[in-house]
């Protein structure tokens, strides 16, 4: 969905319930300045962004249920080790 800043800020809440269906692209003069998505599905487009990096990963064979089950628990964390 398209929608320009004005009509976006007017109407801040009505958006907010739609994004939870579809992504909106906001737009100012006619050029795009924002895309607003929902927020899981943004970190998982981001996980799976990384497969071309990461392709012999266990991530690679990891459906979309499970790895946000990975993000939701927190086993997707960094963390630091003694090596």
């Amino acid at each position: 969905m398209r929608v320009t800043s004005t009509e976006f800020k007017t109407n801040f809440g009505k958006y907010l319930d739609i994004v939870a269906d579809e992504d909106i692209i906001i737009t100012r003069n006619g050029r795009k300045i924002a895309k607003l998505v929902k927020e899981e599905d943004d970190i998982l487009s981001d996980v799976r962004s990384l497969y071309g990096i990461l392709a012999d990963s266990p991530l690679s064979g990891m459906s979309d249920r499970e790895i946000k089950g990975i993000i939701r628990d927190g086993r997707g964390k960094k963390h630091d080790s003694d090596d």
